[in-house]
């Protein structure tokens, strides 16, 4: 335990994640990393903005741990005075409507796409933990260091920030603590937050930064699934996507579904005629049907059923889900709806591959089949209510 501590803690200091550039690296790279003086460029822009606006609120009563709030329109500015000219000091701003645009041009409204496409990325397909992905770090110490990072819970992207801390050369000393925060709600921006304007902090702290985020970077594993408004732009249902959340579909024991999924609930056998038994594992994440022969051997999977938040399906598929999240990360060749109120994205059922649509009053489904090498046939089933992913379905034909 304590050599394999040892060897993650080398490779943490060694900084061997290939997102963290060196010296030369960065500079050669950084040139589309955000930087101080655009903070400070939008910032000035902002304190005219507000000396020439009348704040919808008294900023002397509304003094806050943030400083005073200037409350407007498009936000809220945060200032050292309740009063502001050309002398006040800028703290935070928060824009939390389109009415003004944030640093890059992004407002509110705009999509994650918008906002990671505006900004440096050394990590493109966002590849990290399901809680984080490091985009860059570009490490000049003792002179400055400009880092990117996303927070999300899975597929959903919560905020993506983008730092600059620069040695200060006049008004005292240490690093400047700058940066930009994209609040995202369903991977579109509801809030854009500037912060740290005044903020100062210490080498040593930046570089506890640095640690963390190479830490935090050695986890790639997870990646954000493709997305996009052109369906045919993305690969149809396959076998791959039959690999989701740890688990194999097709390989699936009972045993390997208990290491990965943890205890077992409820188990529940019964006769399957003359055929054998049919098996319902049901654990915290999901459940599992498995068939068994006359002698309770030979279990092969036949099922598997999310119907609660929490674990992800083919192609991160996620109770809670919009329609519109789960239809733009697959195969779509924009065919028309026919008279069945069925679309019909690619393929044909009878083949077994394809991919479908069905619009109901009670709700829509989507199948996606695929015929593996051996000739079996697969189907993704998912259910939605109002729009919204209730139940996502993996069976064997």
């Amino acid at each position: 335990m304590m050599k394999r501590m040892f060897c993650l803690l080398l490779t943490v200091l060694m900084g061997v994640s290939c997102i963290f550039a060196s010296a030369e690296d960065a500079q050669d790279n950084s040139a589309d990393a955000l930087t101080l003086a655009e903070l400070q460029a939008f910032a000035a822009r902002m304190q005219t903005l507000a000396m020439a606006s009348t704040p919808l609120n008294d900023p002397a009563d509304a003094k806050t741990e943030d400083g005073y709030a200037f409350e407007y329109s498009f936000g809220t500015i945060y200032a050292d005075s309740p009063a502001m000219s050309i002398d006040t000091q800028l703290l935070s701003i928060v824009l939390t409507s389109a009415e003004e645009q944030g640093p890059r041009d992004i407002q509110v409204g705009d999509e994650l796409s918008i906002v990671l496409e505006a900004n440096y990325s050394e990590n493109p397909s966002l590849r990290g933990s399901r809680e984080s992905a490091v985009l860059y770090v570009l490490d000049l110490l003792p002179e400055s260091m400009r880092w990117g990072e996303v927070k999300r819970d899975g597929q959903r992207v919560q905020t993506v920030e983008y730092a600059v801390h620069e040695r200060v050369e006049t008004d005292g000393e240490g690093y400047t603590d700058t940066g930009v925060i994209f609040t995202m709600e369903d991977n579109i921006v509801s809030a854009i937050r500037v912060y740290g304007l005044s903020a100062r902090t210490t080498e040593a702290e930046i570089s506890t930064v640095r640690d963390n985020l190479r830490f935090d970077a050695l986890f790639d594993d997870y990646v954000q699934v493709p997305s996009s408004y052109n369906g045919a732009e993305l690969p149809m249902f396959d076998g791959t996507d039959l690999q989701f959340s740890g688990i194999d579909f097709m390989s699936l024991t009972p045993e390997s579904a208990a290491d990965v999924l943890g205890d077992v609930i409820d188990d529940v056998w019964v006769e399957n005629g003359t055929d054998g038994y049919v098996r319902t594992m049901t654990f915290a994440a999901c459940d599992i049907t498995f068939l068994y022969d006359a002698q309770k051997q030979n279990p092969q999977v036949e099922m598997l059923l999310i119907a609660a938040d929490g674990m992800e399906g083919p192609r991160a598929s996620r109770i809670g889900d919009t329609f519109a999240q789960v239809y733009n990360r697959f195969r779509n060749d924009n065919t028309a709806i026919d008279e069945n109120d069925t679309e019909h994205l690619y393929g044909d059922e009878e083949s077994g591959q394809y991919g479908v649509v069905e619009y109901t009053v009670d709700g829509t489904v989507m199948r996606f089949g695929l015929v593996l090498d051996d000739g079996v046939r697969v189907v993704l089933r998912l259910e939605f209510t109002a729009s919204v992913l209730s139940e996502i379905m993996v069976y064997i034909e």
